[in-house]
């Protein structure tokens, strides 16, 4: 049993323990009231259609760790035994999101398969000119890239591409800076959506069609017009 003595001392213990919470506590919300500060003065001080640039830094880091976190996530499902073209993009929103076939191990959004937690675009590093394809994150295995390898048998097969669809131009330029070590916007020949989307018509990406993207696996490119950017990864080849 404590006496008196130990007693009081276990109190005063516990206060000051109390009183160090409670400061840590004061400095969390003190640094995110400052953070916040410093956030709204970059949005009200900078132009219309513009983005500072430490915002445009931000955005495509963001974009590159998401590509590069879906990528993971195929590889697991890789090393588990999916096969490239047995991965399944059920959306979670979609009703037959848990209707087997196929098996929930294969899609890549479901939690007894990848897991992936579907990406979102920050408002302000949108820029989109086709509301028929909203910018957003889209993935799928629906056309075939020149510079990734054939099948054992020498034949061209599709692709996974991962793409954040419609993104603000300056967001475009740092990713490029990021991969390449130049802000050059290579500009496909054609609508973005028929290479880099799942649609009802694709169009293998080839370097005739892309003749400055390099051979990159991911990349931020533009269509041709120059009015709307896309940045795609290629998540898997044959």
């Amino acid at each position: 049993m404590k006496t008196k003595h130990e007693q009081s001392a276990y109190k005063r213990k516990r206060l000051h323990e109390r009183g160090n919470a409670l400061i840590y506590v004061l400095i969390a919300i003190a640094l995110f009231a400052a953070l916040s500060f410093v956030l709204a003065r970059q949005t009200d001080t900078s132009e219309a259609g513009s983005l500072s640039a430490e915002r445009a830094e931000l955005y495509a880091t963001q974009l590159i760790s998401y590509a590069a976190q879906a990528k993971s996530v195929y590889d697991q499902m890789h090393m588990s035994g999916a096969r490239i073209d047995q991965i399944d993009f059920t959306l979670p929103t979609n009703a037959a999101f848990e209707t087997e076939p196929p098996a929930n191990i294969y899609k890549i959004y479901h939690p007894s398969g990848g897991g992936l937690i579907r990406g979102s675009i920050p408002d302000d590093a949108q820029h989109e000119i086709n509301p028929g394809t909203p910018s957003n994150w889209y993935i799928g295995r629906f056309n075939n890239v020149e510079w990734t390898p054939d099948d054992s048998a020498g034949n061209p097969v599709n692709d996974i591409i991962l793409t954040a669809h419609q993104i603000h131009v300056d967001v475009c330029k740092n990713i490029n800076h990021k991969i390449t070590g130049n802000d050059l916007i290579p500009v496909l020949d054609g609508n973005l959506g028929e290479y880099l989307i799942d649609a009802s018509t694709n169009t293998d990406l080839t370097t005739a069609a892309c003749p400055d993207c390099g051979k990159n696996f991911s990349l931020c490119v533009a269509n041709s017009g120059s009015t709307a950017y896309s940045f795609y990864s290629i998540i898997a080849d044959q």
